[in-house]
C-alpha cells in the first residue's frame, strides 16, 4: 500500500464510527414506560392466645353504689318493761371510797395565780454630811483606848503626829477613815485605834446628822 492512501482509509474510518454513533441518537425512538410499583405485602401468620393468658386478664369493677338507708321509726318504750334503774343493783366498791392518793393523780395542771409584783423601793436619798463648823458642833468622845505605839517605831525611836479625816454618822460610831497626814509606821495604829472610837450623836436642829471632821493623833516616845 502506499503512503498516499493514509490519509483517505484514516477519513473513512472517522465517518463510519460517527455513523455508527450519531445515527441512533438522531432516530425517533420512544423509550418503554416503566411498570408502576406496587407495595410488598408480606403475609402475616395471626397466632392463638393460650387460654392461660385469657383467665389472668382482671375483670372489669363494679361501680359501687351508696347503699339506701331506710327512714328510722321512732319507737315508744313499753311501760310493762322494766328499765335497769328499775333493778335493785349493789354499790360497786372500791370507786368513790376512802381518800385519793395524790401519787396517783399526779402534778396538778393548774397554775396557781402569780402574786402581784412589788413596786421597786424608792432609791435611798443620799446620805449628807455635814462639816464641823459650819454651824454644827464638834462632838465629844466618850470612849476608845489612845493608839497602841507600834513596837517597831518604838525600838527604831520614831515619833510623829498623824491627822486622820473621819466621817462619824448619827449613831457616833466611825464610818470612813484616810490618812490627811503620814507619819512612818504610824499610819496604821492610828487608823486601828480611831475606828474603835465612838463619839456623842452630832445634833442639827434637833436631829442627829452625819459630820466630817478631822482627828489628830500624836506619837511621843517617854524615857
Amino acid at each position: 500500500m502506499r503512503w498516499s492512501f493514509w490519509p483517505v482509509s484514516i477519513s473513512v474510518h472517522v465517518v463510519v464510527v460517527l455513523a455508527i454513533f450519531i445515527v441512533p441518537l438522531t432516530a425517533d425512538v420512544s423509550w418503554p414506560v416503566p411498570a408502576p410499583l406496587h407495595p410488598l405485602i408480606l403475609p402475616i401468620k395471626v397466632a392463638a392466645v393460650p387460654p392461660e393468658v385469657v383467665d389472668r386478664v382482671p375483670a372489669p369493677r363494679s361501680v359501687m353504689t351508696a347503699p339506701s338507708v331506710a327512714p328510722t321509726t321512732l319507737v315508744t318504750p313499753d311501760p310493762a318493761v322494766p328499765t335497769i334503774d328499775q333493778f335493785d343493783l349493789p354499790p360497786i366498791k372500791g370507786y368513790g371510797d376512802g381518800p385519793i392518793d395524790p401519787a396517783l393523780i399526779g402534778p396538778s395542771t393548774m397554775l396557781a395565780p402569780t402574786p402581784p409584783v412589788p413596786p421597786p423601793a424608792a432609791p435611798k436619798p443620799a446620805e449628807q454630811i455635814f462639816r464641823v463648823g459650819q454651824g454644827v458642833k464638834e462632838p465629844r468622845r466618850i470612849s476608845g483606848a489612845s493608839p497602841e505605839y507600834p513596837a517597831l517605831a518604838r525600838s527604831v525611836r520614831v515619833q510623829g503626829v498623824v491627822i486622820l479625816e473621819a466621817v462619824i454618822n448619827e449613831r457616833g460610831t466611825i464610818e470612813r477613815v484616810r490618812v490627811l497626814k503620814s507619819a512612818a509606821l504610824l499610819d496604821d495604829a492610828a487608823i486601828a485605834a480611831v475606828k474603835d472610837w465612838r463619839y456623842t450623836p452630832t445634833l442639827l436642829n434637833g436631829v442627829p446628822v452625819s459630820v466630817l471632821m478631822t482627828i489628830t493623833v500624836n506619837f511621843t516616845l517617854q524615857d
